[in-house]
């Protein structure tokens, strides 16, 4: 594949990454919440009702890392968990009442966000523009599900992926 090509998505996508970084950390930052508390109440919103570990998944997380934010979560009074009495392995989080309030109130500032910038493309190309990303999203998940990026080497075919 052409490298300077793969430069210039690598730089575009380095600057979308950090003009896009202040917009959300005020408006997440403003609402009394940290980024990743953000994503996290934002994610548990979308699902209704969600496990510890499936939301762990979800983001890449192990669920000790993960507990600890939903800790400060529950503390704000947004999600709460709920073990289960059949499997206390099993902790269901939801949100609260204030949680779905805070929730309703972040996605009414994302999307008003994106349609702003949705606004500065021209009208014909939107459709394109989401579709891409929406392709170059699924891209980077699949490749990532498969990626050993230090496993390159002689234990590992040309894909990176270990020998048999």
């Amino acid at each position: 594949m052409d490298i300077q090509k793969i430069r210039f998505l690598r730089e575009k996508l380095r600057l979308v990454e950090r003009q896009m970084n202040d917009p959300f950390s005020r408006d997440a930052g403003c609402c009394g919440l940290t980024l990743a508390q953000c994503h996290t109440l934002l994610e548990v919103g979308y699902k209704k009702e969600v496990s510890l570990v499936d939301l762990a998944l979800s983001f890449g997380l192990d669920t000790s890392t993960l507990s600890r934010m939903i800790q400060g979560l529950v503390v704000l009074g947004v999600v709460r968990r709920l073990t289960s009495e059949k499997d206390r392995r099993y902790v269901a989080i939801s949100l609260t009442d204030q949680g779905r309030k805070l929730f309703d109130q972040i996605e009414a500032r994302f999307n008003t966000y994106f349609a702003q910038v949705l606004e500065l493309i021209p009208s014909e190309k939107q459709d394109a523009v989401v579709e891409c990303i929406g392709l170059f999203s699924d891209a980077v998940r699949r490749n990532s599900e498969s990626a050993r990026c230090c496993e390159v080497g002689s234990d590992s075919d040309e894909k990176g992926r270990p020998a048999r």
